[in-house]
């Protein structure tokens, strides 16, 4: 949800309306989501035995699908790999693996690439074979995926990946994270992942629900396509696409393509799940611990205690977005009400001098020049959509008006998010407002005008 600011400045009977477009929030756990500038898809592709017709209709319509999402979404690329599972592993627990010699957990076939002829041409490649038991290596796969260097992720790209699959992984509980009205067994054990070392009970061991956190962490929506697999294991998928950003469809005979175009498009628009506390998404998505010690001091206009110019400490997180903002030496402006939070315009003199009058206070001592506001603060409520600022000139503003027929404003707006951590967001504008042409008098008079 987004909120604008539109200003309109009262004077007299003349109103003076002028946009504010560039002072926009977004209202916190109200993120909208946007398309991207650019993103890369990773196509994984299960190719045990029971993925045939899967993989015919792929290397049939792959182009086209590609086609249509280039058509929806500036800047795609494309990758692609295959998963399958893990042969002779050394477990020295009960359950047992094998799918047979001369197969892999996962092939990257191609790297992230523009050149869709290359991925057309690696699915033909593509064979369904073997299977062994029945979950399959997926956790590695997508662990692969994410993290492998070779998979060749952009840099600030939008990153998908859909698995095109038609079963579960391995895991020494699938049922963690799932409402036990959907249990399909319990408990839900496959085996544990033995990760590249092939054997079990090792450190590059991997837990399902870690890899789906790394998914999480690094920004990657998953996608899953369910091809003809076993209906209990679909609410699973669902459930574990949905904490990624994702989402799982099922697919049949002939509408691979159709599937495939939209897991892609939802995943490259979708709102990423929150990062763990004390996190923010960097320029590439990835969840980090800001830095405490990255900030700058710049000036700003502040009515807290009378309008004046205050120096403000700006934090920013490694991405350089703005974590907090404080008002050194002075008391923070502004605070939060209503539902959406709060805005908070008000402005002084850019061009204020030091009368005489204002050289000394009452006891003789040397006094401060004050520059007088221009504007009488507001202070309202806001909502999400465009909210209305309107703001009355002060006696010093009008007499300037009348006097020279424009008022040079620089104004200072700040909205204040309701809710634990609303960090207040504030923009300084600059703007003329002219005087209706019967409201200007030369010099301060003017003989039959009224205002």
């Amino acid at each position: 949800m987004r909120v604008s600011v539109v200003t309109r400045w009262h004077y007299a009977a003349a109103i003076f309306v002028l946009g504010v477009a560039a002072l926009v929030f977004t209202l916190p756990n109200q993120a909208k989501a946007v398309t991207p500038a650019h993103t890369d898809v990773m196509f994984v592709f299960d190719t045990t035995g029971s993925m045939g017709g899967a993989i015919n209709e792929a290397q049939a319509e792959i182009q086209e699908a590609m086609t249509q999402i280039g058509a929806s979404l500036p800047d795609v690329q494309f990758g692609l790999s295959e998963v399958s599972d893990y042969n002779d592993v050394i477990n020295p627990g009960e359950f047992k693996y094998g799918i047979g010699d001369g197969f892999a957990p996962w092939t990257l076939r191609v790297p992230i690439t523009s050149n869709q002829a290359a991925i057309s041409s690696a699915l033909l490649g593509l064979e369904a074979n073997g299977g062994g038991d029945s979950p399959e290596a997926y956790g590695r796969a997508l662990f692969e995926s994410d993290a492998n260097p070779a998979v060749g992720w952009r840099p600030g790209a939008r990153g998908v990946v859909v698995l095109v699959a038609d079963d579960v992984p391995h895991d020494n509980e699938l049922n963690e994270g799932i409402p036990s009205t959907v249990w399909y067994e319990n408990p839900f054990v496959t085996g544990v992942d033995p990760g590249a070392d092939n054997t079990v009970g090792n450190a590059d061991d991997l837990d399902w629900q870690g890899v789906l956190q790394r998914l999480i962490a690094d920004g990657k929506p998953l996608e899953f396509v369910d091809y003809h697999g076993f209906e209990p294991y679909f609410p699973y998928w669902q459930n574990w696409t949905g904490r990624t950003g994702g989402a799982a469809l099922q697919a049949g005979e002939g509408n691979l393509v159709a599937q495939l175009v939209e897991l892609v498009k939802s995943g490259a628009g979708a709102a990423l799940p929150a990062c763990p506390p004390g996190q923010v998404r960097d320029p590439n998505e990835h969840c980090v611990v800001p830095p405490s010690n990255n900030f700058k001091i710049e000036p700003r206009i502040s009515c807290a205690k009378g309008c004046h110019v205050v120096q403000v400490k700006i934090v920013f997180d490694s991405a350089g977005n703005v974590i907090a903002e404080s008002v050194l030496d002075e008391e923070a402006q502004g605070s939060s009400v209503g539902q959406g939070g709060g805005a908070v315009a008000s402005a002084a003199h850019p061009k204020a001098k030091c009368g005489k009058k204002a050289k000394s206070s009452a006891k003789g001592k040397k006094g401060k020049c004050k520059r007088p506001a221009l504007i009488k603060q507001l202070s309202q409520a806001v909502v999400p959509g465009v909210n209305t600022l309107s703001l009355k000139l002060t006696g010093p503003a009008v007499k300037v008006l009348q006097t020279k027929g424009k008022l040079n404003l620089k104004v200072q707006i700040t909205f204040t998010p309701t809710g634990a951590g609303g960090t207040p967001k504030g923009a300084v504008h600059t703007f003329v407002v002219k005087a209706p042409k019967k409201a200007h008098r030369k010099g301060g008079h003017g003989k039959g005008t009224k205002h």
